[in-house]
């Protein structure tokens, strides 16, 4: 027979660093959530990453070039809703003129 072989993984706080952690249900994207003890925090110990600058750096690029927003979403796999979301964001910080294309 053989021996069986198990692992134990101790999660931290991602604020205090303790392990004084529980389970405390799910977010409304249906991750799981933990509840610090110690410090009072709740986390997601592994929250999604977002974009990098470089992307969206050549998302607004592409945008720049006059290709649709649909376009945009089948190249990069980005939806919509974020590349428009970077548009206005980049518009308000430079006014550049990309939202005009979108808004006619």
């Amino acid at each position: 027979m053989l021996p069986m072989i198990q692992e134990t993984i101790t999660y931290t706080c991602s604020c205090c660093g303790s392990t004084n952690i529980v389970r405390n249900g799910t977010n409304k994207c249906g991750k799981q959530q933990y509840h610090c003890k110690d410090c009072g925090a709740y986390r997601v110990l592994k929250p999604r990453q977002g974009y990098s600058k470089i992307t969206q750096e050549t998302v607004l690029k592409t945008c720049k070039e006059r290709v649709s927003l649909r376009g945009v979403q089948r190249i990069f796999g980005i939806s919509r809703h974020s590349v428009t979301h970077w548009i206005k964001h980049h518009d308000s910080r430079k006014n550049s003129g990309i939202r005009r294309k979108y808004q006619e």
